[in-house]
This record gives C-alpha cells, structure tokens and sequence, in this order.
C-alpha cells in the first residue's frame, strides 16, 4: 500500500510513521509513505504556496498553482494510478468504508491544507473530499495520518490476527462488546461471569449481544444504517421479550441527590432535605414497583432529620394511621453518598448498578426510557440519579453510564420540581402507556 502526503510539514509525519504496528508495516515494505512539498513547485524565489483571498477577508489561501504542480508530479507508474483525496472539512466525514475503499486504490495522495483553505479550484483537480469531523484543525496533517492509521491496519500482514478487524468497533457496522483483563475484580467492579465461565459458545452469544445493544443505545446513527440478521434478532429477542415492565422495574432505584448539586448561582452546594420530596417520591416509586429509593445527604443533622420523619411513618403514629403512605416510605433509606447507593444496590442485586443521569436540560448522548428498559432486560439493575437545587453537579452527569432525555413540555417555561419530574420519568419509564 503506497501513500503520497502532500503537505508543507512533512518533518510533522517523522515519528508517527516510525512507531508501533505502523512503524514496523513500514520497515517491512507493507507500507510506503512518501511526501510532495508543493513549495518545491512555487515560482517564486521564497516558494509562497499561499496569498491573500480575492475579495479580502482574513487570513491567507493555499494557491491552486504550485499545488496542482505537486499532485501531476505524482503518480507515473500506469500500475498504481493514484487516487487523490483532499482533505478538508467540508469533505465527507470519514467512516470504516471509507478506509476499506481506498485499501482498494493501492495508491493514495492525500492532500493536506493548511491557513484559511485552498483556492477553490483545487477541487477539480482531486477525485475525493474527506473530513475528520466537524470540526476544523490547524492542518491536514492529523486527518492524514488517520487516514494511513486505518488503512494501514487493514493491509494484508500488519495486524497479527486478521479476524480481529471484523470483530473490533465498526468491522461490521458495529461497535465492538466490551472487554476484560486481570483482575478479576477492580473497586468492587467485577468481570461479567459469562466470561470466565469457559463456555466459548455462551461467550460468542454474550459477545454479539453487547455488540447489538451497545450499538443500538449509544450509536442510533449507526443502527439505523444497520441489517441485523435473523440470528441478531433472535438474540436480541431474548432481551426484549424480557420487557415485563413490573420486573424491570424491580431492578431500579432512584437516588435523590442533595449533594453535589448546583445553586441558582451554578456554585455547588448541599440542599436541605423536603418532607414533600421524601413522601412523593416514595410515593411513585411504590407505585412504579422500584426496588427502592435513596435520599443522599452528607450533612449529618440533615440525615438525622429524615429519619426521625420516616420512624413516624414506619414504626410511629403514621405507621397505624396511614398503612399505604407507610409502605411507601418503607423503600426509603437515607446515605451519605452516592457510592453508599451503588454498594448497597449492588449488595442487593448481585451486580454493580448502572447509573442514569437526570437533567432539565437537552444535551448530546441522551437515551429514551426504552433503551434503559432494555439494560434492566439483560438482568442489569439501574439507579436513576435526580438532583435537587438547580440540577446535578456537571462530575455527577458526565461520570453517569447513561443519561435520560429530559422532561419538556414544549412550552418555554421548564421548572418542574425534582418530585415532579421523577413521576413523570418513572411513568414514561414504567407506566403502562405508549412511549414518548
């Protein structure tokens, strides 16, 4: 496989193209990489490549000229006509089929930009456009050695196991199951059992439903291009024939965090406990059939007055009085922490928990309540973190396993109370009604 850069920073390729896997494909000939400077191919005496934009604006402009001269410098041999891909950020955003096409082409010129962009002629010149991402970056130079990256690993002899690149994130339009090593077990976080079990079938089987589910939750772009086959869907099946929303709601929890949450002023603070809260949010969580509900404070007096609350309604006055409110408030527990939630929930379940983030606000990433059904399907317990004050702390959302696409009633105004929106979530989770 042969690449060509063009670029006017080829010193910038020195020690990637001697590192690693990459590094030995080139020493041992399954890789060639060789560099056109187009400054070799200016005019002048100063070998400009660029020059100030016609119609003024900012910054400076790669000229068709020199570059052009460059790419017809390449590229005699009638055995290896090259296939030249610009790039840019208006190109494509490259994929794994894009890799795999131009392992195909056997010679690749990538051109790399540089300063506000090319002149715009450059384009007839080039049979491709490709762009990293959306995103802009001070040169071509990264999205080519992305490029030489991923092709290279496809060429015959550079990968030691050539069965691994079907099986890896996106071989198949799919993103690859999670993997293991020693130890065993690391801060209370075990490998799954089907693992070490020593059944090879089990763990093929187990293996293609991570691939399946995991695509399908965090890559919906990619599972929508998607063809399962009938034995994906037999084994998918398994999970979503499980879907009896009263047992899977036993394996979820809700944690009601009163720290670490934001203020009004976005400064993290500790909020004061709210009967209201303790009593409503029981409330829906007996109603949902969760396994339980976690109050989270740190502050000692704040704990102490929460369960002086529920001794009245569990062993007091309150318990006799109102039996229902009684065996709602009988899944509350008041901790310290919210790893104090995930330990007991594990304890309880055999299995660490998932988290699920809450928010008032959209953002990237976000899951339906569906596909938090489909994790308590595999036998996965979940707890469902809300936040009290203005909204879980920023650590708290982004350390989160998954994260639920928020409550919005179309309206501008958005500031349901944190008991509110729990009902509300855990209808559209577990309620007996059409999914929204």
């Amino acid at each position: 496989m042969r690449f060509t850069v063009v670029t006017i920073f080829p010193e910038a390729f020195d020690s990637f193209l001697r590192a690693s896997l990459l590094g030995k494909a080139v020493a041992q000939g399954l890789v060639q990489v060789d560099f056109v400077d187009p400054r070799a191919f200016a005019a002048d005496k100063h070998h400009t490549v660029d020059d100030t934009p016609y119609g003024g604006g900012d910054g400076m402009v790669i000229k068709v000229d020199p570059l052009v001269a460059a790419l017809e410098s390449v590229g005699h041999d009638p055995d290896l006509s090259p296939h030249r891909v610009l790039l840019t950020p208006q190109g494509e955003p490259l994929a794994q089929r894009h890799l795999v096409e131009l392992l195909d082409r056997r010679h690749v010129v990538l051109v790399c930009g540089r300063y506000e962009g090319f002149d715009e002629r450059i384009r007839t010149f080039v049979h491709q456009e490709l762009s990293l991402g959306d995103f802009v970056l001070n040169g071509g130079e990264v999205a080519a050695m992305a490029i030489i990256d991923g092709v290279s690993r496809l060429v015959p002899g550079v990968i030691g196991k050539a069965s691994s690149l079907t099986t890896e994130s996106h071989g198949e339009g799919l993103l690859e199951y999670p993997q293991y090593t020693r130890p065993r077990e690391f801060r209370g976080l075990a490998v799954p059992e089907v693992l070490v079990e020593g059944n090879h079938a089990r763990i093929d089987r187990w293996r293609r439903l991570q691939m399946l589910v995991r695509t399908r939750q965090r890559r919906p772009d990619l599972w929508e291009r998607y063809q399962p086959s009938g034995e994906d869907r037999t084994i998918l099946a398994e999970v979503d024939g499980r879907e009896d929303r009263a047992e899977l709601a036993g394996r979820a929890y809700v944690a009601l965090l009163h720290y670490p949450v934001y203020d009004k002023g976005k400064r993290i603070v500790t909020t004061a406990i709210t009967n209201l809260d303790l009593h409503d949010i029981a409330r829906s969580s007996r109603t949902f059939g969760l396994g339980g509900y976690f109050v989270v404070t740190p502050v000692a007096s704040q704990q102490e007055l929460a369960r002086r609350i529920l001794a009245h309604w569990k062993e007091g006055h309150g318990a006799s009085y109102n039996e229902d409110r009684a065996e709602a408030l009988a899944l509350l527990e008041v901790v310290e922490s919210l790893e104090q939630v995930l330990t007991e929930v594990e304890a309880r379940e055999g299995k660490r928990p998932l988290t699920v983030a809450t928010s008032a606000a959209a953002r990237p990433g976000q899951v339906t309540g569906a596909e938090v059904r489909r994790w308590l399907g595999s036998g996965q317990p979940v707890v469902i973190m809300m936040g009290t004050g203005w909204g879980l702390a920023t650590e708290v959302l982004e350390r989160a396993d998954l994260a639920l696409r928020p409550v919005h009633g179309g309206a501008a105004y958005n500031h349901l109370s944190v008991r509110s929106a729990a009902a509300i979530l855990l209808d559209r989770l577990f309620g007996l009604r059409e999914e929204t």
